[in-house]
């Protein structure tokens, strides 16, 4: 298998029925490709959603005794709030997106005076619309504002975004753990790495091979606070994972990201991946091209954002929220979550690429005897399948009705075969 190198970025809902209109392979080849390579149904290669996620014990029980020691008022109210505005914030605006609406504004007021002229001094009427326009961009514009944590907000996010942070990083892993088992790295950069979750999601996954980890945060706070769980109550003991440094400062790199599950984190992630996929490094370290791994199972415009409203594309993962002190907790929330997995890799053989998989985009509905199942296929459109043993396999069938939102799904059925469109 050739090595890869990742860059994992984790950090978004009506499905069209379209059918995708280029499949790997016709029914009759279903017989022929050994899609399941050994697996059982519901293991299938494509199943990479985790069952419910909990803390690693170290780090839940340094969590903990970092917010007995803090006593911060009003801690869950707090936290709640500020999952809240975490989940609504938005990039800010860019300078040369309000020229052009502040111009455009300019020119329809302009008109309209044109209209029904008042009689009015041009200059006066200049400095009028000049205002409207001024009042009009403050009443519209999303009003961003830097995120700037003390001790106490630190721990105020640790307990509103830790452990819903943590599972939603394993879960992305997951996916390249189980579909390049030989995959294993030596270092890793965290770019706004904050708790430090990525860390700890690496480590159980890749801890024998790591040998650097390298946590950067422009909050020296949150570096503070992320060097506090890793080493536990007693700063004296062994860290339970080695060789992490922070730093604070670091040149922007588009390597990694880190973004909720709203549309406004999608968008941000489709927009970084087109970045790196059409341009030209300067320096060129690996002559390699840079491909998609997950979750696109292809390189075109993303279907979900072609539409009009658009939706974002996001997953679920099950967590165990962190204990709180003193309060009653459920046994599961659930993490929405966007990622996006990049890759250089050496082009597969053919012989190698027998199965297409797409990826499933809503929760899976079974049926008496076929399975609805949503999809984003390779040829870059949306498909809405019905998938019955008769039609498209005993094994593809039942692979479908043990796949959960977010799993992946062989594409082998012909184009016109349990398929809805619009």
């Amino acid at each position: 298998m050739a090595s890869r190198s990742f860059g994992a970025c984790v950090l978004c809902h009506p499905v069209l029925r379209m059918t995708c209109r280029r499949m790997s392979a016709a029914a009759d080849l279903q017989s022929q490709i050994d899609f399941l390579q050994g697996q059982p149904h519901k293991k299938h290669p494509g199943v990479t959603k985790l069952k419910n996620l909990g803390l690693p014990d170290k780090l839940q029980a340094a969590a903990l005794s970092v917010i007995q020691g803090a006593q911060v008022a009003r801690l869950t109210e707090r936290s709640r709030k500020l999952t809240n505005f975490l989940w609504s914030r938005k990039r800010a605006v860019e300078d040369f997106t309000l020229r052009k609406k502040a111009a455009s504004l300019e020119k329809e007021l302009w008109e309209k005076a044109m209209e029904t002229p008042d009689g009015a001094d041009e200059q006066l009427l200049e400095e009028r619309i000049r205002k409207k326009v001024l009042s009009e961009l403050r009443r519209t514009t999303y009003r961003w504002t830097a995120m700037k944590y003390d001790e106490e907000l630190g721990v105020v996010y640790m307990a509103a975004r830790l452990a819903g942070g943590y599972a939603a990083v394993r879960r992305a892993m997951n996916e390249i753990k189980k579909r390049d088992p030989s995959f294993a790295p030596q270092s890793l950069l965290d770019f706004g790495s904050g708790l430090g979750t990525v860390v700890w999601a690496s480590h159980s996954y890749w801890g024998d091979s790591l040998k650097e980890m390298v946590c950067v945060d422009s909050s020296g706070q949150m570096n503070i606070l992320a060097e506090r769980l890793l080493k536990g109550d007693d700063e004296r003991a062994e860290p339970p994972i080695k060789h992490v440094y922070f730093r604070q400062f670091l040149p922007v790199s588009p390597k990694v990201l880190v973004e909720n599950g709203t549309k406004e984190g999608h968008q941000i992630l489709m927009e970084a991946r087109d970045t790196l996929l059409l341009t030209q490094e300067k320096t060129l370290h690996d002559s390699r091209p840079a491909s998609v791994f997950a979750p696109c199972p292809h390189e075109l415009k993303c279907p979900k954002l072609a539409v009009k409203p658009s939706f974002p594309c996001n997953f679920q993962q099950l967590y165990q929220p962190l204990r709180l002190p003193g309060l009653k907790h459920k046994e599961q929330q659930v993490e929405e979550f966007s990622y996006l997995i990049l890759t250089r890799t050496e082009p597969v053989q053919a012989e190698t690429a027998a199965v297409d998989w797409a990826r499933l985009i809503a929760p899976v509905q079974r049926r008496s005897r076929h399975v609805h199942c949503r999809l984003c296929c390779p040829d870059g459109h949306l498909q809405h399948l019905v998938v019955t043993a008769r039609k498209h396999s005993r094994d593809l069938y039942r692979c479908a009705h043990g796949s959960h939102w977010g799993d992946q799904l062989p594409v082998l059925q012909k184009a016109d075969d349990g398929s809805q469109t619009d």
